[in-house]
């Protein structure tokens, strides 16, 4: 079995106010430190999400982050007792002796970014349903529909921030019709299509995270 990078990226953040902002569900976990002015720094590993979670930050609280591949493992037991990284390097470096991916598991990832469902996928990787079913939840703690979902909502989000028509976005995505993307993308992001369309022109928007890096077809 062979073993990739586990690391998608590398990020930081500032919080230039005291807010409450939205983080969007991505597919990724990331092993991240927080700093709290006039607070120790705080060690943590992001969880996956199927809806927006909302995080308080108070001004100056900086963030320096690893996001780590869809379907990568952590070895949580392997944290405790470590000495706290205070650099993206150093964090970085946390990150590769703590987690790992297979290269298929990637495939597994990359086939159900790609299906229009469970069963093709399966199909397309040569095993039964059941077996895809019972390594994903093993490996992801997720179901494979689950991916196959988050995936497609994403893409339609991509489509629609980039100016596609609404009703040629849902059809691109393999969505039953425009009332099914609209039902799926309020569960995933708690946005309608047009208030996300309505975003465009505003970078800013939450919308937009939804195109930074993570799960993703290939």
């Amino acid at each position: 079995m062979t073993h990739e990078n586990p690391i998608l990226e590398t990020w930081s953040s500032v919080a230039d106010t005291s807010k409450v902002f939205p983080v969007m569900p991505d597919g990724c976990r990331d092993l991240i430190i927080k700093h709290n002015p006039g607070s120790p720094q705080h060690l943590f590993v992001s969880r996956l999400m199927s809806k927006p979670q909302k995080i308080f930050a108070q001004k100056g609280t900086t963030f320096i982050g690893v996001r780590l591949k869809p379907g990568a493992t952590i070895a949580a037991h392997m944290l405790s007792g470590r000495p706290l990284p205070d650099s993206i390097q150093g964090l970085t470096e946390l990150a590769y002796d703590t987690a790992s991916v297979s290269g298929d598991v990637s495939d597994m990832m990359s086939c159900l970014a790609l299906a229009t469902s469970p069963a093709t996928a399966a199909s397309d990787l040569g095993v039964s349903l059941r077996t895809l079913q019972r390594h994903t939840i093993k490996i992801t703690g997720r179901t494979p529909d689950f991916w196959r979902r988050l995936a497609r909502a994403r893409k339609a989000a991509r489509c629609i921030l980039s100016g596609t028509l609404l009703h040629e976005a849902a059809h691109t995505c393999h969505f039953s019709d425009q009332a099914h993307m609209t039902r799926e993308l309020k569960c995933w992001f708690a946005m309608t299509p047009g208030e996300i369309a309505a975003s465009r022109e505003d970078s800013r928007h939450p919308a937009w995270s939804i195109s930074y890096r993570g799960y993703d077809a290939p």
